[in-house]
């Protein structure tokens, strides 16, 4: 597959600097992903996406974030549809977002997924939508599709919040999402992975406090501990809702099954140590 070339460097003049001549690196230009699309035959995309499918979902994540990193997109749109045919967000694809570093074309093929998320997983959510080139982007052929995406993205001069707005997305498609998100959830996505650790100290703190035992080693309370904060971020994503939301948030954030029962009963442990924390824990 022909891939985007990685960032390339320039020599660039300073006037009056020492040394004058300097290297900076070269912004690639953005460049539709359906141009890259059409130069690969559907036999090499078909021979690709059945090796990418024997993939377990840790390795499939893992190689999905090397290769959106090294600007390798035709493979990265390869793991990123199997990701979603799993059910597994474009949100949990990615360790940190960190937008503000992302090329244009890193943009264009976040948002892409997106899309191709919210087609696949929320296929009624077109009726939502008020514009005919929003419901396309649910509704029509592949074709129409990556057209009505690259026409949505407008080489990256239409902010993401536009485009949320333009399609009605609700607050839980904008927490499944990478890129379009509107600046309220954007804002406490960034709240939340400034308290994630935070958190994640308070608990492990916690559970050092309890004694172990056979029926508790210490790789239990390390399941204990991951299983627990996990919840917390869950429960930061659909505030408001019930138990069985989170849940299910929790299987797509970790491929693990978790009952309504059991994900209210740890929630409950976590809020008791947060409680212990007081009032101003969670502030900031």
């Amino acid at each position: 597959m022909r891939q985007e070339a990685p960032t390339a460097a320039e020599l660039v003049f300073h006037p009056g600097e020492c040394p004058a001549w300097k290297e900076e690196a070269v912004t690639p230009a953005y460049e539709p992903f359906s141009s890259l699309l059409h130069s690969v035959a559907p036999d090499t995309l078909d021979e690709a996406r059945r090796r990418v499918a024997k993939l377990d979902r840790a390795d499939l994540i893992q190689r999905y974030r090397a290769a959106y990193a090294d600007g390798k997109r035709l493979t990265a749109y390869v793991m990123a549809g199997e990701l979603i045919e799993r059910g597994i967000p474009p949100f949990c694809w990615r360790e940190v977002l960190a937008l503000d570093s992302a090329t244009i074309n890193q943009c264009a093929d976040l948002m892409l997924s997106d899309l191709a998320w919210l087609r696949r997983q929320h296929p009624a959510h077109a009726s939502a939508v008020r514009y005919q080139r929003g419901k396309a982007l649910l509704t029509g052929s592949e074709t129409v599709f990556l057209r009505e995406a690259e026409f949505a993205f407008y080489g990256g001069k239409r902010p993401a919040w536009k485009l949320v707005q333009s399609i009605s997305m609700t607050d839980r498609q904008q927490w499944e999402a990478a890129y379009l998100r509107s600046t309220p959830i954007k804002r406490a996505a960034e709240a939340m992975a400034i308290l994630s650790e935070r958190v994640r100290q308070a608990l492990h703190d916690n559970l050092q406090t309890v004694h172990r035992t056979p029926t508790f080693s210490e790789a239990d309370a390390q399941a204990s501990l991951a299983r627990r904060h996990a919840l917390w971020r869950c429960s930061r994503m659909v505030k408001g809702e019930s138990a069985a939301m989170i849940a299910a948030r929790y299987m797509q954030l970790t491929g693990e099954l978790i009952t309504r029962q059991a994900a209210a009963k740890q929630l409950e442990k976590v809020h008791a140590v947060l409680r212990n924390k007081g009032d101003d824990f969670l502030c900031g």
